[in-house]
């Protein structure tokens, strides 16, 4: 895939030049002759470099770079600047361009290579982390997220993200933390799947001998994470006895191996997430208010998939292409029927659902087309992935199944199925069952 550039500048022919020539190169070029536009769709065009005209009407050079740096903070600018404006030119470079050219172009060769040389260090540079989408298709339809995410990141405030099962919350944790600046390890913590026996030694480490087994000293995981980020994921899962030892560790920053008597002094960022209602929890007396107030400093709620449907086309297309690549199937598009599903269908399981479905449905398509192979998540699995039968039979039969499961009961019903009671209740009319 050619490398893209994108050009912001208003004089046109100059700019068709631009093109004509870094084209006639290799690269995908885009052309913007609005710098206000530009700055818009920066996001969704995600240029591996932008070359911006330092005077323009509307905005200038050095300001579409302080806000584009924002919007992209790993994207590299070069200025384009007259000759008289060369000392602006070295301003821009202090704004965060890499390098500025002049016009007219005195040699085209000399600034092709330039702009190759830049490009490739570009790509040598993991910007958001190995495994990590482009950021235009993590928040395809989450714009909001991505200006908070964009505003807290450099930071050390404790964040906590909320959403369902599925949503990407570790993944969003994760470019948080890469887009923080922190230079020691991120340690990703899933609350929910360590036993309460173990999950204090997990966290705090101990040293030998601390107890039967102890045959070594072993640093926690807030060790590990000094310097950098810790991210405890399903925090709501946690003990109340730990919850009381964890608000200590956020309020002093420093804590005691198990069998040790000596603190240890951390600089930790936290990164907190749960997908259930925690405020509710406090009232009900199952997780502490005051480290309830102490982690929900910046709260930032990550929407379901079926709240993002005009953009799931486009995350769909990225997620079959690569999974098509890495099972080393050819690269084929959604059947119509398909696209229908992918729109109807509610995702209860968001992301991490529709990735297996696209993997199911590469690996036993056969024909030009992908067919989806919709299974159910979780208690979904009641019905088979290799049932048959229309996708509204299929979820009139889950509802059915689930309802009957908990013995008519909505709430749990609801729980079941992975979706939320007044969706139940809609669907409940829409398929004219009584229960």
């Amino acid at each position: 895939m050619p490398s893209k550039l994108m050009v912001v500048e208003d004089d046109r022919s100059f700019s068709f030049f631009l093109k004509t020539l870094l084209t006639d190169s290799g690269f995908d070029v885009v052309v913007y002759n609005d710098p206000e536009l530009a700055l818009k769709n920066l996001l969704v065009e995600q240029p591996d470099l932008v070359l911006v005209d330092l005077k323009m009407p509307k905005m200038s050079g050095l300001t579409f770079i302080e806000r584009g740096k924002r919007i992209l903070p790993f994207a590299q600018f070069i200025v384009i600047t007259a000759f008289g404006t060369i000392p602006s030119a070295v301003e821009a470079i202090k704004k965060g361009a890499v390098d500025y050219v002049t016009k007219p172009i005195p040699d085209t060769r000399s600034f092709v290579n330039k702009v190759k040389e830049i490009v490739e260090r570009v790509r040598k540079i993991d910007s958001v982390g190995e495994g990590i989408p482009p950021l235009d298709i993590v928040f395809a339809g989450m714009e909001e997220v991505y200006e908070k995410i964009l505003n807290v990141a450099p930071t050390d405030t404790t964040v906590t993200l909320y959403g369902e099962t599925g949503t990407g919350k570790s993944l969003i944790a994760k470019i948080i933390h890469n887009l923080s600046g922190r230079k020691g390890n991120f340690v990703d913590v899933n609350c929910a799947s360590i036993p309460e026996t173990l999950m204090e030694s997990e966290l705090f480490g101990f040293n030998k001998g601390a107890f039967t087994g102890a045959l070594r000293d072993k640093p926690g995981k807030f060790e590990l994470a000094d310097g950098g980020t810790i991210f405890l994921d399903e925090i709501g899962e946690m003990s109340p006895a730990l919850q009381a030892k964890l608000l200590k560790v956020i309020q002093e920053k420093k804590f005691e191996r198990i069998g040790g008597l000596k603190p240890i002094n951390i600089d930790v960022r936290f990164i907190f997430a749960t997908n259930k209602n925690l405020e509710e929890m406090v009232k009900e007396g199952k997780f502490r208010e005051d480290l309830y107030y102490r982690i929900n400093v910046f709260p930032i709620y990550i929407p379901p998939l079926r709240a993002r449907k005009n953009h799931i086309l486009k995350i769909t297309e990225y997620i079959v292409e690569n999974v098509s690549l890495r099972l080393k199937k050819n690269v084929r598009p959604l059947s119509e029927r398909s696209i229908n599903l992918l729109l109807e269908y509610d995702w209860p399981g968001n992301i991490r659902e529709l990735e297996n479905v696209i993997e199911r449905s590469v690996i036993i398509s056969k024909g030009d087309y992908i067919e989806l192979d919709i299974g159910f998540s979780g208690d979904f699995s009641i019905l088979t992935s290799e049932t048959k039968e229309d996708l509204k039979e299929l979820e009139k039969l889950a509802i059915i199944r689930a309802l009957e499961k908990s013995g008519g009961n909505k709430k749990k019903a609801s729980e079941t199925l992975g979706i939320s009671l007044r969706t139940l209740y809609n669907k409940l009319k829409k398929y004219n069952l009584e229960y």
